[in-house]
């Protein structure tokens, strides 16, 4: 699997206690090239890509730097464009993981938040599948109420996500129409998880998409600052298991973009999942 990949995205930092470092980032890259994973670069994206996504109202905001969320500071818009670039040309490489920052699933069709400017993954989907069936699958620990806002009542595309609730951005507390939210308690462990996951997988099974789009977070894990989920390391390799075992089954094209994660051990639960991954694809 190639990995799309912009330095430009370590260059801007929120501040020491901002969560959303360009670390989390780096910490990934270091070991995924130490394990021989090939990076390909980025681009921007397009303003008309973009609005495949978003209202005009919303990029005017993001573009002109006209906005304020005090988790989601005012950033130079190259930052933005940037990582939703490198989404859509993960997208149309068909097995790739885009590697980037800033994330994406809490930013809907005219709202940021959450960290999240553009809807990075919403935006690789429309570009390239616009017209085909599409289930994505998101295992972030936050539920992603951005993707939730693009996508619902899409008869052609199907999202499931699993995270903790109560959590920001509190919402995903039930399904809707063609939106599948499986809400996790406080403390729920990996073997809990790894069950919910299976019957998630089920049903997009059942949906027989031509493409699986993840928004992969790494915030589920134990020593996640931001979460109370508890999996530990060894069952992000399973989680890979489960996922590579979905690809396989369905035979489609897939692509994986970069979320939440936070702790100092983000770059060892990536490559854990992704050695899950490659086991059973």
């Amino acid at each position: 699997m190639k990995v799309v990949f912009s330095p430009l995205c370590l260059r801007y930092d929120h501040g020491p206690y901002h969560p959303e470092s360009p670390r989390r980032v780096k910490l990934i890259l270091d070991t995924l090239v130490k394990s021989g994973f090939q990076i390909v670069p980025g681009r921007q994206a397009e303003i008309r890509e973009i609005l495949e996504v978003h209202e005009r109202e919303h990029l005017d905001r993001i573009v002109n730097r006209n906005y304020f969320d005090p988790d989601t500071p005012v950033i130079d818009p190259t930052f933005p464009l940037l990582a939703a670039g490198c989404s859509i040309k993960a997208a149309r490489m068909k097995e790739a993981f885009a590697l980037v920052r800033p994330p994406g699933h809490h930013a809907g069709r005219n709202f940021l938040g959450g960290f999240c400017y553009f809807n990075n993954l919403a935006i690789g989907v429309k570009c390239v599948y616009e017209k085909k069936r599409v289930a994505i699958l998101d295992l972030d620990a936050h539920h992603g109420n951005g993707t939730q806002d693009v996508f619902l009542g899409r008869s052609n595309v199907l999202y499931v996500s699993l995270h903790q609730y109560p959590l920001f951005p509190m919402t995903g507390k039930e399904s809707i129409d063609n939106c599948l939210n499986y809400p996790l308690p406080p403390g729920t462990n990996g073997k809990t998880y790894l069950k919910t996951l299976r019957k998630a997988v089920n049903e997009i099974e059942r949906f027989h998409p031509h493409a699986l789009a993840i928004s992969l977070g790494f915030d589920a894990y134990a020593g996640d600052p931001l979460s109370d989920l508890r999996l530990q390391i060894r069952d992000f390799y399973r989680l890979g298991e489960v996922v590579g075992g979905l690809v396989k089954e369905i035979d489609c094209r897939y692509f994986f973009v970069l979320e939440g994660g936070y702790s100092e051990r983000i770059g060892e639960l990536a490559l854990e999942f992704f050695r899950g991954f490659q086991m059973k694809v």
